[in-house]
Formats: C-alpha cells, structure tokens, sequence
C-alpha cells in the first residue's frame, strides 16, 4: 500500500524539479555588465537622516503679534520682530495658569548674539531664537526672576510659524 501512494508523491516532486530554474555555483556565475544591472539608470533615492537638520547660517527673519492657549491650558502672547538677526520687537508673556505666571519685555535685555541665532541676555536669563525649518524657537533659559516663584519650571519654548506668524 505504501507503494501505492509513493509513487504519485514521486511523480509531483520530479514534476517541481524539472521546473525549477538551473543555477550555477557562484564560482561560476557572470555578473551582468552595468548597463544591464536593475539599479543602472534609476536616480539614487535621497538618504533620510535621523538627525536634526543643521540651523541655516543665514540671518534670521522673524515676525509675530500672536495668542496661544495649549492642551494644558498655558495661555500666552507674543509679540516678535527680527530683521537680519536683529531684535527689534520682543515682549513675552506666559501664564500658566495655578502654576504661574512669566512676562519678558525687550527693554530689560541686551542683545549679545546677531548671528543666526540672535540672543537676549538680563542677569542670568538668556532669551535665544533659531529657526528649524518653518518655526522659530524662542527658548527660555534661567529665568526664574521675570517670573512668580516655581513657575520657570513650566515655561516651555514658544514656536513661531515663520509662514503663518501663528505661535505655540
């Protein structure tokens, strides 16, 4: 009986056999010439980075008179005006709510800094802009003297759309 079924299965596997393509040892395979190879002709795909992009060494270009409330209910204002890394408008002003309030006026600061990254310094606080792609970053660092006790903790950075003049 064993005989019996054998033989068909015997059959299907010299049937898928003689099917299969004949291939020669790598030894002795032919690469095919490069204008023949699949690659040749197609332009090479742009290489994707996980890194951040590198901030343009141009001079930054600013402009916003904006509100914003976030998700947690951070509420602020910002008024903006940079021209050729210069500060020529800036005044600030975050409440956090229970947590505190934070307010920045340009008068208070010096401007240390007119490269692409322009900066604002009083005492230890630092004000620093740079662009990342279509945003403006304007970040707070050390700043705990223009704002009610703790609430530096919950400043976060606030991003300009350069396209829109919208913050967040």
């Amino acid at each position: 009986m064993t005989f019996r079924f054998a033989l068909p299965l015997i059959a299907a596997l010299a049937l898928l056999a003689a099917c299969a393509p004949l291939q020669q040892p790598p030894s002795q395979q032919r690469p095919l010439p490069p204008a023949q190879t699949p690659e040749a002709g197609r332009p090479k795909p742009p290489i994707k980075s996980t890194k951040p992009l590198p901030i343009p060494a141009r001079p930054l270009q600013a402009k916003a008179d904006c509100s914003y409330r976030d998700e947690v209910g951070t509420e602020g204002r910002l008024q903006l005006e940079v021209k050729n890394s210069k500060v020529e408008r800036f005044a600030s002003d975050v409440n956090m709510g229970s947590k505190g309030r934070c307010s920045f006026d340009l008068s208070a600061f010096r401007q240390t800094s007119f490269d692409h990254t322009p900066t604002l310094v009083a005492g230890a606080c630092t004000i620093s802009m740079w662009e990342q792609k279509d945003e403006v970053t304007v970040s707070y660092r050390n700043c705990a003297a223009y704002c009610t006790p703790g609430a530096h903790d919950y400043l976060w950075p606030t991003l300009v759309s350069r396209r829109t003049g919208n913050c967040r």
